[in-house]
C-alpha cells in the first residue's frame, strides 16, 4: 500500500522539528516551573487537513509544555456570538482563532494587548509587514498569527481544458470567460460553484477584480462606490460566470463543486487552497498533471487569505499555558507543522529551504507567492467584516442563490 503524501510530510517534519522541540521540551519538561493544568483553545478544527493541522500543533506544545492539557472550547460558530458572549461575560477560553481584522477589532475590548509579550518572545519575527496591521486594533497588537488559507484561487481540470484548447491561464475575467464559453461550446459544465458561500466568494472575487484592493475595501465603509461603473462591471461578470455555471444548490458546498472538477465534469472551480488537499487525497489526483492552480483572474498580484490567528482574552483562567501556546501558533515548528498538515503557508516567511522542500507542488508555489504578494483580508472567509456582518452576507448570498438578480445582491450587500 502506498505511504500517502501527508504521511510523509508530518513524519519529515517531526524528523526536522526534532531539535526544535528538543530544545523547548528536554529544559521546560524537567521544570517545575513550566505550565501545567487545563488549556482551553476554540479553533473551530473539528474535522478533516484543518484537525490534523491542530494535533501537529499540539505535539508541538506538549514538546514545550508536557503538563498541559489541552481542551477544545468549539461551539457551533467559535468566533460568533457565542464567542462574544463568552468573552463579555465568562468564563472566556484561554485563547480563541480569529481572522484579523474587524473581526479581531470588534473583540479587542476583551482582550489582552500583546505588544509587550511579542517584543519579550519575538512573536512577530519573519512576519510580512502588511500582514501587522491586520492583527491590530487601536494600535496596539491583539492576536498571534499561526498560518494564512487563500480564498482567491482559480482551480482547473488540467486533462479537460486540455483537450477543449483552453488550458492557458486568463489573466483577467473577460480571458476566464472566453475561455469558459469554449468549453461550453463542448457540452461540459465550464464552471462549478457550490453552495450559497462559494456564490459569495465568486461576487467577492469579481469586485476585488474590477475595483482593486483599496477600492474593494472601500465598497464596506459608509459611503462606499456601489453606484460606481467598476461595481455594475463586476456585477455584469457575476451574471455571465453564473450564466456558465451549473446551478448553485442551496444545500451544496465546495466538495460538491470540488468533485464536479475532479471526475471531469467541469473545468473550472474558484475556492480557496482547501481544494489542494480535497482533491489530492480524496480524489487521488496529482498536482500539476490532474488538475492546476492560479490566482483568480485580476487578482494576481493579491494574496486575499483568512488569517488563522489566536488571541489571549482578559481573565484567561489557564494563562501561562495560553502563553505557551502563543509561543507555538508564533514559532516556526507550531507554524510548519500546522500548515504543512493542510497545505496551507505559515505566517512567517522566514522558512529554511529544508522546510520547503518538505511542502507538496501546491504548497511551495504558495509559500513563494505569499512573499511576494499584497495580503488582503476576505469578505467570505476571513476578517474583512465583524462576524455579524459576514453572517449577513452570507445571508444576502443564500437570497441571491434563489432569486438571482445581482442588482439586489449589491443592495444587500451595501446596506451592511
Amino acid at each position: 500500500m502506498p505511504i500517502r503524501r501527508r504521511q510523509v510530510l508530518l513524519g519529515g517534519l517531526a524528523a526536522l522539528g526534532g531539535t526544535a522541540l528538543a530544545r523547548y521540551g528536554s529544559a521546560e519538561a524537567s521544570s517545575t516551573d513550566g505550565p501545567a493544568g487545563l488549556l482551553e483553545v476554540a479553533t473551530g478544527w473539528t474535522a478533516g487537513p484543518e484537525q490534523n493541522g491542530l494535533q501537529a500543533m499540539l505535539a508541538a506544545l506538549k514538546g514545550r509544555a508536557p503538563d498541559v492539557t489541552f481542551v477544545s472550547g468549539d461551539r457551533s460558530n467559535p468566533t460568533g456570538t457565542d464567542l462574544a458572549a463568552r468573552l463579555a461575560d465568562g468564563p472566556p477560553p484561554d485563547s480563541f482563532r480569529c481572522s484579523g481584522g474587524a473581526e479581531l477589532a470588534d473583540l479587542a475590548p476583551h482582550l489582552e494587548p500583546l505588544d509587550a509579550l511579542a517584543r519579550a518572545h519575538r512573536w512577530t519575527a519573519g512576519l510580512p509587514a502588511p500582514l501587522l496591521p491586520r492583527l491590530r486594533a487601536q494600535g496596539a497588537l491583539y492576536a498571534v498569527p499561526a498560518g494564512a488559507r487563500r480564498t482567491n484561487l482559480l482551480w482547473t481540470n488540467q486533462r479537460l481544458l486540455a483537450d477543449a484548447g483552453a488550458a492557458l491561464p486568463a489573466a483577467d475575467p473577460g480571458a476566464l470567460l472566453a475561455r469558459l464559453r469554449r468549453v461550453a461550446a463542448t457540452g461540459t459544465v465550464p464552471l462549478a460553484v457550490g453552495g450559497p458561500t462559494e456564490v459569495l466568494q465568486l461576487a467577492e472575487t469579481a469586485l476585488l477584480a474590477a475595483h482593486g484592493p483599496d477600492g474593494f475595501a472601500a465598497l464596506w465603509q459608509p459611503g462606499g462606490p456601489w453606484s460606481a461603473r467598476a461595481t455594475t462591471d463586476a456585477l455584469r461578470t457575476l451574471d455571465d460566470l453564473l450564466a456558465l455555471a451549473a446551478p448553485p444548490a442551496a444545500d451544496a458546498d465546495w466538495t460538491d463543486a470540488a468533485h464536479l472538477l475532479g471526475t471531469g465534469r467541469a473545468g473550472w472551480l474558484l475556492t480557496g487552497d482547501w481544494a489542494d488537499s480535497w482533491l489530492r487525497d480524496t480524489l487521488d489526483l496529482r498536482p500539476g498533471t490532474d488538475y492546476g492552480w492560479a490566482a483568480a483572474p485580476g487578482t494576481g498580484d493579491l494574496f486575499q487569505a483568512r488569517v488563522d490567528a489566536f488571541a489571549l482574552p482578559r481573565g484567561a483562567r489557564h494563562r501561562a499555558a495560553a502563553l505557551a501556546w502563543l509561543d507555538v501558533c508564533a514559532g516556526l515548528d507550531g507554524q510548519v507543522a500546522l500548515n504543512g498538515a493542510r497545505a496551507a503557508v505559515p505566517a512567517r516567511t522566514d522558512l529554511p529551504e529544508p522546510t520547503r522542500a518538505l511542502f507538496g507542488p501546491y504548497a511551495r508555489w504558495s509559500l513563494d507567492e505569499w512573499r511576494g504578494r499584497r495580503p488582503v483580508d476576505s469578505l467570505t472567509h476571513g476578517g474583512l467584516l465583524t462576524a455579524r456582518r459576514r453572517q449577513a452576507a452570507q445571508a444576502a448570498a443564500r437570497a441571491f442563490t434563489a432569486h438571482r438578480d445581482s442588482t439586489r445582491l449589491a443592495r444587500d450587500l451595501a446596506a451592511l
